[in-house]
């Protein structure tokens, strides 16, 4: 116990001394919801009292994007739609501060002198990138109450919203995040080369399931002809819908994509009534949370034994 908690500290020290820690947190606590004031002032000035502005539609939007609640909403949502996204991003480098940099500065065979148990010395560096994961989420979801509280000054809008059910989704999706981290790790140890295993991490995934959609669609696809051709569409159409429930990347960021049918129905569209096809587990309809949690869980199970088996058993340059 004592050997991963001088782990901890040891890893801490140097990741709260690293400049991307902070330009990562800059960009997602502070750049995004001033980003999103700024949108709500302009749609507030331009739109306000116009021929559209009818029934306070133009409040409604405001108060839906621009409020505390809002920009938290949006802070959850917005970097899991990106592409890589930038979850992934702050994922893959954090796994690359903590597993990559010592292979690049040749610190690995020093490490583990000092600490000779692997195992404290893997699993040190685990919690302390699921600590720095906590510290970028929570920021985000505080900084998103303080813009938007700021926002309060000058935009017509208030605290109103559900914020445990928010924070709540906050907290479901650092825990997906552990899954993530034993990817990063796998990836960036194997490769043995940062740069190498960053790519790795943020296009294998989904190269791997795209070609697998492929295969899939492909095998068993009969020639048309006028009989069949209604019958292989709905067989096309059900193997899109079905494939993405044990993915990777739709189960990682179904808390964080899972606000968006509510974000549309709050904006006036008819979420429910929408046929999104094979795009709803894109959107984070086509996939609960609980079942994203287990498939998480299995993915993380995996990715650790396979990294701890590794790690123990590979020689270290």
């Amino acid at each position: 116990m004592n050997a991963t908690v001088n782990v901890i500290r040891a890893e801490l020290f140097k990741a709260l001394r690293k400049r991307r820690t902070y330009i990562l947190a800059a960009l997602q606590w502070v750049l995004l919801p001033v980003l999103v004031l700024i949108a709500g002032r302009v749609v507030q000035v331009n739109v306000s009292g116009s021929f559209v502005d009818e029934g306070e539609l133009v409040d409604t939007i405001i108060q839906v994007i621009a409020s505390p609640f809002g920009i938290a909403r949006l802070s959850l949502m917005g970097p899991s739609y990106v592409s890589p996204t930038f979850y992934m991003i702050v994922i893959a480098l954090f796994a690359a501060l903590l597993i990559g940099e010592e292979k690049s500065q040749n610190m690995w065979k020093t490490a583990l002198v000092a600490q000779p148990n692997r195992l404290a010395v893997l699993g040190g560096k685990f919690v302390v990138a699921m600590t720095l994961y906590a510290a970028f989420l929570l920021g985000a979801y505080l900084s998103s109450i303080l813009f938007g509280a700021i926002g309060m000054v000058f935009l017509p809008t208030n605290f109103t919203g559900e914020w445990g059910a928010l924070l709540g989704l906050y907290a479901l999706q650092w825990l997906h995040g552990a899954a993530a981290f034993m990817f990063a790790f796998l990836m960036i140890f194997l490769a043995r080369n940062i740069a190498l295993g960053i790519v790795m991490v943020f296009f294998l995934p989904a190269l791997l399931e795209g070609l697998y959609t492929v295969y899939r669609t492909a095998i068993g696809f009969q020639p048309l002809n006028r009989l069949n051709v209604i019958f292989q569409a709905l067989r096309l159409r059900t193997t899109l819908e079905e494939l993405p429930r044990y993915f990777f990347t739709y189960n990682q960021y179904a808390p964080a994509r899972s606000p968006t049918f509510e974000l549309v129905t709050a904006l006036g569209g008819d979420a429910a009534g929408s046929d999104f096809g094979p795009f709803s587990n894109f959107l984070g309809a086509g996939i609960t949370l609980s079942h994203a949690t287990l498939v998480m869980a299995g993915y993380a199970v995996f990715f650790g034994a396979l990294l701890t088996w590794l790690f123990l058993r590979r020689d270290v340059q």
